[in-house]
């Protein structure tokens, strides 16, 4: 019996296809959007938002603290037209969910 040579990741991913392509599209996906929300806030709010994505019309945000989160909201109808103007989608809500960058939860 003939031992085959493990594939690479870099092969893996290059391929295109299967499971390893949609993540790599959806992480695209996300670091798209993030940027657009980041660009959509002052500085300072934006180095608070360390997650961005959109699903079904609802761009969610994830903030490092409660009292960042309170601070963005004042921001998310302006936000929400400009970050939906730059992705090229339609977005009717903006959700706002505290998780600390680096949380496991």
């Amino acid at each position: 019996m003939r031992k085959e040579k493990p594939t690479s990741i870099s092969d893996l991913l290059g391929k295109g296809d299967g499971m390893l392509e949609r993540l790599r599209q959806g992480s695209a996906a996300a670091d798209r959007t993030l940027q657009a929300v980041r660009r959509g806030l002052p500085e300072e709010l934006a180095t608070q938002v360390w997650g961005a994505s959109v699903r079904a019309g609802t761009l969610t945000l994830l903030v490092t603290s409660a009292a960042w989160g309170t601070r963005i909201r004042y921001h998310s109808p302006g936000l929400k037209e400009t970050t939906a103007r730059e992705l090229g989608e339609e977005l009717e809500r903006v959700v706002i969910r505290v998780r600390p960058a680096g949380g496991t939860r």
